[in-house]
């Protein structure tokens, strides 16, 4: 992967800095990573590298490299890759690079290369770094809003069975999501779901299908849940110290009790449902499960069924 984002980069560049069209003989010959191909593999490459930075939203343009319009060559207009300044104060910049430092999806941080193009700068790195982790199922999220904010149903796939669901509201509980409201067969009844288990999501029929209730929060529904209500367990995991503060900020009532002999950092994470289970497997060689026996069991059951 990084040898194709080497090569993108060196051949926008080269296009950019050019003065004139430039041939697809001329970027062969000059951008690094097209070299020693033959005539096929250079046009297969060079099409996919087009593709990429199409959908990276930089359009190659061909014009003619004479006036005769004998040879034509490649360019890349300004309005193609450049930002329009947006007149940010420094307030509004500061503000921008606290966000994309803070924000986080699935635990992994957000890239923070754009706040150049607006005029910002990186954070200084410290060893606590601020964190609000979107949870897995992150991507789905415009689309819960949507369907939320205009009142439309929502249809998806859970657990293998097709729901439709007149979407209420939603809410992030101890790193994921969560959207709830009624089925149109059985209205009355508001269930839950955990959005990184749904797929297939998709907005069906017109705005202003249904009422909200006067007064729902979907805060108070999962906090009324079943497993919610039970008194929390206790596990011991050993995490690499650099993401201890992770699992800290998703489970806010977990404490340090110790170091490992490797290095790791040993947690007391409270839970009360698979949270923990989910969040340790997510983060696959960074943490452990070292007590009770019987969650590491559960554990390694869910890795081997996953091979």
């Amino acid at each position: 992967m990084s040898t194709v984002v080497e090569r993108l980069i060196n051949l926008l560049a080269y296009l950019v800095d050019s003065t004139r069209p430039v041939t697809a003989d001329q970027i062969r010959n000059t951008v690094a990573g097209y070299e020693n191909l033959s005539d096929q593999a250079f046009h297969r490459k060079f099409e996919r590298d087009k593709a990429s930075l199409r959908e990276l939203g930089i359009e190659l343009e061909q014009e003619a490299t004479d006036a005769w319009e004998v040879e034509w060559g490649y360019v890349v207009p300004e309005s193609n890759y450049r930002t329009i300044e947006p007149g940010l104060t420094d307030e509004e910049r500061t503000a921008l690079v606290l966000a994309v430092h803070m924000v986080r999806s699935g635990g992994w941080p957000s890239g923070a290369n754009g706040l150049l193009k607006l005029g910002g700068a990186r954070l200084a790195d410290t060893d606590t770094p601020v964190g609000a982790d979107l949870g897995l199922g992150s991507e789905h999220l415009g689309l819960i809003f949507q369907a939320v904010l205009e009142r439309r149903l929502i249809r998806f796939l859970y657990r293998g069975r097709s729901r439709s669901l007149c979407a209420y509201g939603m809410h992030h509980r101890r790193g994921h999501w969560y959207f709830a409201g009624v089925e149109p067969e059985q209205a009355g009844t508001i269930r839950t779901y955990r959005l990184d288990r749904a797929d297939r999501l998709e907005l069906v029929g017109e705005p202003d299908a249904f009422p909200r209730p006067e007064g729902y929060s979907a805060r108070d529904i999962l906090s009324a849940l079943p497993w919610e209500r039970q008194a929390p367990k206790r596990a011991l995991i050993e995490c690499d110290a650099g993401i201890a503060w992770w699992v800290e900020n998703r489970f806010p009532d977990a404490r340090t009790v110790g170091q490992s002999d490797t290095g790791g950092t040993i947690l007391e994470v409270p839970y009360t449902s698979d949270s923990l289970l989910d969040m340790v497997i997510h983060l696959d060689d960074g943490a452990v499960i070292l007590d009770p026996p019987e969650l590491r069991a559960e554990m390694v059951r869910r890795l081997e069924a996953g091979r």
